[in-house]
């Protein structure tokens, strides 16, 4: 019996299992009894009862709030109309239900890439990955956001590439595309590897799924819907670049080179020179990347260890990356964490690989408000999320690309 079991808990499968369990008391389970407001699904919910009633000329206007505006692509308003059957308590249950799904969709898959490259990831490897990013998990059900189901397409699509089915491979990334925009990083990769097939299948994919769906919703002027889609895109990146939530790489650079009233600058530049740098450092960053494309077809390997950088890309990248948008990294977490347990004496010997793994445990433990006060940290000017104030979360991120970076390297004989 004993050995039975033992062979049982090798395999990911119970683990996962496990994590499901704990997350849907965790919050459907809760949500049954306490009603949540999930604010990301009120808009969700309030575009499919638009849908249901025919209003899709209003698709792309405000929703709870002049802020809360619908931002993807007109496939996801069709995908969304079930929602806009059901009431607010009803649906911010079955969200957080469909949530639980997404996370263990993304930890399984995960596993899968990791093991591609040959690693033998310990079976409950998702639950330290999870532990890490605890925090923007949990932002994702309360605020019933839509992270972990963007973060299961994109890595749905890098399991689908590096496992041949290209089709697949194609509709997971349209959708991903389709849903938030920066995962367009990975068609833009995918150009400088010259991976012109991949492109070509993505875009038709793209175009099939949004164009029979702008038709659906609107007959009398489908183009319209993709004009107002990209003012809703233009509004929301341009309004909330610097807004005390936002945590993109854009963000952080602005809380240390402009004077925003947290008094953390060590400069006072104009907003366009923090945008020029900003876009200089983020470009320098990718095209290392990505180039040269020196042959036509990536490797599992490149792609394996590519895509897990370009996910925190797109999260840092973006103009605007929040606190629930940090889900996504869940993959390259799990990466990471295979990584150090395979050769924990190369992690911890090499001093970089040292000081970026010490420092992705560090600051994720700095997102939690319980550190701040028991440093007696409370606020700073005024502010009572330190951790937001001090840009924690791209540190994280940058944390976790410099480690996976110097990995990559070292396998680099290994890589097309």
């Amino acid at each position: 019996m004993l050995t039975r079991l033992r062979d049982v808990l090798r395999s990911p499968g119970p683990w996962l299992i496990g994590v499901g369990v704990v997350c849907l008391l965790r919050f459907p389970g809760n949500f049954l009894l306490y009603p949540p407001f999930c604010m990301d699904f009120e808009v969700f919910r309030m575009i499919g009862q638009r849908v249901l009633a025919g209003d899709a000329l209003h698709l792309y206007a405000p929703t709870t709030s002049e802020r809360m505006v619908f931002k993807y692509a007109p496939c996801w308003a069709i995908l969304f109309a079930p929602l806009g059957a059901w009431s607010s308590h009803l649906g911010a249950v079955i969200w957080s239900a469909l949530n639980v799904l997404w996370l263990v969709l993304a930890c399984r898959l995960a596993d899968r890439l990791c093991r591609l490259l040959a690693l033998q990831p310990a079976p409950w490897l998702a639950i330290p990955a999870i532990l890490v990013l605890v925090r923007p998990v949990t932002a994702e059900f309360l605020l019933g956001q839509s992270d972990l189901l963007w973060g299961v397409l994109m890595v749905a699509f890098l399991h689908a590439e590096a496992s041949g089915r290209r089709w697949p491979a194609a509709l997971w990334l349209a959708l991903a595309i389709s849903l938030k925009l920066p995962a367009l990083l990975f068609l833009i990769y995918a150009a400088c590897r010259a991976r012109w097939s991949l492109i070509g299948r993505t875009v038709l994919c793209f175009a099939a799924l949004n164009l029979a769906a702008a038709l659906l919703l609107l007959p009398s002027g489908p183009l319209g819907l993709f004009a107002a889609w990209g003012r809703a895109l233009f509004a929301s990146g341009t309004t909330y670049a610097f807004d005390i939530s936002n945590q993109s790489l854009l963000a952080l650079a602005g809380r240390f080179l402009r004077q925003d009233g947290f008094g953390l600058n060590v400069v006072a530049l104009p907003t366009a020179a923090v945008l020029t740098i900003t876009a200089g450092v983020q470009l320098a960053i990718f095209a290392a990347l990505a180039l040269p494309a020196r042959s036509a077809r990536s490797d599992h390997a490149r792609l394996i260890f590519d895509g897990a950088l370009l996910m925190i890309f797109v999260v840092l990248f973006s103009p605007s990356g929040w606190l629930a948008t940090y889900t996504v990294l869940l993959y390259p977490v799990m990466l990471a964490l295979a990584l150090m347990l395979a050769k924990p004496h190369l992690t911890w010997r090499h001093p970089a690989l040292a000081i970026s793994a010490a420092g992705l445990f560090a600051f994720s433990a700095m997102t939690h408000a319980k550190l701040w006060r028991a440093l007696g940290v409370l606020s700073i000017r005024g502010e009572t999320y330190v951790y937001l104030a001090l840009m924690v979360l791209p540190w994280l991120g940058l944390c976790l690309t410099w480690y996976l970076w110097i990995q990559r390297r070292r396998a680099a004989e290994g890589l097309s």
